[in-house]
């Protein structure tokens, strides 16, 4: 299922005129069995040739929209599902990262940095399914809650 939306044109560069459309692609498939979303944004140039802002820019666009209830209901969708087919740690890993996100040693390189915190917490592996998961050995699939499964399909209807 795929579904494009405009929000209607912008003034992205300031210059006194609202010349930029703006559309989000939303997508939602079905991968063994799991529900996979994404979803993306484009600012069109004036001509609709080229864009200007494109990908994960939701949130950038956040103050054109603030008062857009339904632009905002789907970045909130984006912030806690986007690529959830892309993970690359168990439930219980993504938790200690994101609890922990203060102490990530920057210097340490982009996987490295996020093993080793893991490490800190015995977490680098972790049982999955009965079997030992190194984090960021595979792409692990988050779940979407069944009330944003329901907004993403209501929205894309």
């Amino acid at each position: 299922m795929e579904k494009t939306i405009s929000f209607g044109k912008i003034d992205l560069n300031g210059k006194g005129r609202k010349i930029n459309e703006v559309t989000i692609e939303m997508k939602l498939e079905y991968k063994k069995g799991k529900p996979c979303f994404s979803a993306s944004a484009d600012v069109w140039n004036s001509r609709h040739t080229d864009v200007e802002m494109f990908g994960q820019c939701l949130d950038d666009l956040v103050p054109f929209f603030k008062d857009n209830e339904l632009y905002m209901e789907i970045v909130g969708l984006w912030q806690r599902n986007h690529l959830n087919d892309l993970t690359p740690g168990t439930p219980e890993q993504m938790k200690c990262l994101t609890d922990h996100k203060d102490e990530i040693n920057e210097d340490d390189g982009f996987y490295t940095k996020e093993l080793n915190l893991l490490k800190k917490y015995n977490l680098d592996v972790v049982d999955l399914d009965g079997k030992p998961y190194k984090y960021g050995t595979a792409w692990l699939t988050r779940d979407i809650s069944e009330e944003d499964l329901k907004a993403i399909e209501r929205i894309m209807k």
